[in-house]
This record gives C-alpha cells, sequence and structure tokens, in this order.
C-alpha cells in the first residue's frame, strides 16, 4: 500500500524504436504538476521500456496510473512497478536517488505515526485507530448494538463523517449494531435508521480516508523547534544531494 511513499517508480512500454529517454523526459515535464519534475529517466531498453522515478507529490499516484504520453506517434500508458519489478529498478538507479526516494519515504511514515484526533479521542497513529475499530467489532456478538452514550458509539459515530459518500450515508440514522455482512460472510458494523432496514456500512472506508487527510494533534511549540532542527539537517543533506544529482545529468547528458 505504501511500496510509493518514497516517491513512484513508474515505466512506458512500447517506445518507438528512434526515441530516446530525453522524449520520455520531455513529454512527462510538460505533464506533471507546476514544479515537480523527473529524478530520474533510465536509458530505452532494446525491449523499448523506460523507467522513471518522480518526486512524492499530492495525488501522485493516481495522477500517474490516468497519465499517457504520446511519443513518436505512439501512445504510452504509464503503469506503477511493483514486486520483483520495483526492486529491480530500484537496484539500478544511482545511489543518491536511492537514498532520496528512501528518506522521502521516512518521512512519510514518520507522518503516519504522528498522533491523530478522532470523535475526540486520541490515537498514536492511524493504525492504532485501524485497530481499535477492530477491536470494537471483535468484542461484540451479531446483532449488538453499541450504546449511544458510549465512546466506542461515539467513536464509529465521528468516523462515518469521513466516509466518501457520509453526507447521505448517515441521513436519518439512530443507532449502530454490529452484524454478519451482507456481502459474504465478514461482519461489519450497521446503522440503524428509523422507519428504514439496517444499511451495513465500510469502516474500512472511513478509516482509508482519515489516512489520506490525517486530523493530526495540534503540534507542540518543542517539537515545533525539533522540527525545525530536522529540517535545516535535511536541508543540508540536500545541498549535497543537488551536487550529486548535476553530476548525474552530466553523466546521462553524455549517453
Amino acid at each position: 500500500a505504501h511500496a510509493h511513499d518514497g516517491g513512484a517508480v513508474v515505466s512506458f512500454k512500447g517506445v518507438p524504436a528512434e526515441q530516446s529517454w530525453t522524449a520520455i523526459k520531455e513529454q512527462l515535464a510538460g505533464k506533471l504538476p507546476e514544479k515537480v519534475s523527473p529524478w530520474h529517466v533510465s536509458e530505452v531498453s532494446e525491449g523499448g521500456q523506460c523507467f522513471v522515478v518522480c518526486p512524492p507529490f499530492s495525488g501522485d499516484v493516481a495522477f500517474l496510473e490516468a497519465l499517457e504520453l504520446e511519443v513518436g506517434g505512439a501512445k504510452l500508458k504509464c503503469e506503477l512497478c511493483f514486486g520483483e519489478a520495483l526492486q529491480a529498478v530500484l537496484k539500478k538507479l544511482p545511489k543518491h536517488i536511492r537514498d532520496k526516494r528512501e528518506k522521502e519515504a521516512r518521512k512519510k511514515q514518520k507522518e503516519r505515526n504522528r498522533p491523530i484526533v478522532v470523535g475526540n479521542q486520541r490515537f498514536v497513529s492511524v493504525g492504532a485507530l485501524r485497530g481499535k475499530v477492530k477491536e470494537i467489532m471483535n468484542s461484540r456478538s451479531d446483532g449488538e448494538s453499541l450504546k449511544p452514550e458510549g465512546s466506542d458509539f461515539k467513536l464509529i459515530r465521528a468516523l462515518l463523517d469521513y466516509h466518501p459518500k457520509g453526507t447521505d450515508k448517515i441521513q436519518g440514522i439512530v443507532g449502530l449494531k454490529v452484524g454478519k455482512s451482507t456481502q459474504g460472510d465478514n461482519r461489519c458494523f450497521f446503522m440503524v435508521k428509523e422507519g428504514q432496514p439496517d444499511e451495513d456500512v465500510s469502516l474500512k472506508k472511513c478509516v482509508d480516508a482519515v489516512e489520506l487527510n490525517p486530523p493530526y494533534v495540534a503540534v507542540k511549540a518543542d517539537e515545533r523547534k525539533e522540527g525545525k532542527k530536522e529540517e535545516a539537517a535535511e536541508n543540508k543533506e540536500a545541498t549535497g544531494e543537488k551536487k550529486e544529482e548535476k553530476k548525474e545529468e552530466k553523466k546521462e547528458e553524455k549517453k
């Protein structure tokens, strides 16, 4: 799920024989969001495949999955790399690009582990929130309702606001309970609605939405100072990386 946190690695297949990696880079530069430039573009293989590493940006995976380039009269679909294909590309990357990607991945991991607040309840991470939702479900038998005055009810009710169709789904809700899903043998939460049949709801979609835009706990003054120190250290490291990038660019220009 987080394979591309440090920067998406994609491939373009079917590149015309007469086209080089520079054509891919130029076309891609015109499609990517403003101020976003590819970190690395590989040479085109004999089989007509080219790999690209992009820096992380908001909505990058969805953007790249829908991306298509036109190079030398051919339409090239952008494909994300996973598993063995991803590992094979990473092994061939210049060290400074690998290091940069790993650093960005660590930053994302650190963000995911920041405390969040949902329904006035604090969790050390989104993972802890997922665990709590599972615990609430497993601690109840089929058909058992959540007490409206209880903290479990308040948490699940607050999470429903994060559902992609939350506004419509919660209309008329008067209670919550646990039961067998209408789709398969899984258990899930049901919304009890006045004068309507009980409606099952995916809490996974709710927690996934929280993860995309986490309601982080406000950062304290001392934590902000520590964050600035880390940022200064990262900027110093980035300066060294830029020097390495320029060296790499000169090498690529000679290809």
